[in-house]
């Protein structure tokens, strides 16, 4: 089928197997940790903070993140990204389930997340290109969106099982392991059938992004609608946690 053409590849078959069950692992997280954080606090105040050391990192490293990925092997560093972000899960996995964990434990490791997210996600994108090539591209970003949403669906609503059966621990022992699926299926992948082009210097590219940005009154319209959006609408999750205690 064309909509599924991206397949054919099998570096991408095993990225989106492995990519599945860590989206799935992320927001199964994103509800524990907002659980986890009222249970220690009972402060929305806490909630909101804890969510700001998570993305600011987003917010001021994503252009680091996008040099890293023109500069260095884009596979191993998602190694290193996932490596990170799955010891963070595990750390604060293992302080829950001992019962030693402190709202400092949360708000650290989730500085680390972010941190590990804001090179990640820049460098994810860019390496999907390299999976599939230019003209699977747009396909592969489809099919890559259908797997985020529907780990959107499913990650929430296990999380909400298993914490109701067994703590919150759980479910950042979940998305720990993902993190390992994911760094397993980049073991994996065999460098031979990446589609690997060469690019200028990263920070010559930079200004140039920023300077056709600035150029295009539409692209920036777009990017500045979704900057509001992500800000002020989707943190429906830190409401619904606390209209749920």
């Amino acid at each position: 089928m064309e909509t599924l053409r991206s397949f054919k590849h099998r570096n991408f078959r095993i990225l989106f197997s492995a990519n599945f069950v860590s989206n799935i692992g992320t927001w199964a997280q994103g509800v524990a940790q907002a659980w986890l954080i009222l249970e220690l606090t009972n402060s929305g105040s806490y909630l909101g903070i804890v969510t700001a050391l998570q993305f600011l990192p987003t917010l001021f490293f994503s252009l680091s993140g996008g040099k890293i990925a023109d500069k260095f092997n884009k596979r191993k560093v998602l190694m290193i990204t996932n490596l990170t972000a799955g010891t963070s899960a595990l750390s604060v996995a293992t302080l829950v389930l001992t019962d030693h964990i402190k709202i400092w434990h949360v708000m650290f490791f989730a500085f680390m997340l972010g941190m590990g997210n804001a090179i990640d996600a820049p460098v994810r994108q860019s390496f999907n290109a390299e999976v599939v090539g230019k003209d699977d591209l747009p396909n592969a970003v489809g099919l890559n969106s259908a797997n985020f949403n529907t780990g959107r669906l499913i990650g929430p609503g296990l999380s909400g099982i298993l914490i109701s059966l067994y703590g919150t621990g759980v479910s950042f022992l979940l998305n720990g392991i993902s993190y390992f699926v994911v760094i397993a299926a980049l073991i994996s992948i065999r460098e031979s059938e990446l589609h690997i082009e060469n690019h200028k210097r990263s920070s010559t590219k930079i200004r140039e992004a920023l300077r056709y940005v600035r150029a295009r009154p539409d692209i920036l319209a777009v990017m500045i609608t979704v900057f509001f959006a992500t800000s002020f609408g989707l943190n429906f999750n830190i409401f619904n946690t606390m209209m749920a205690t």
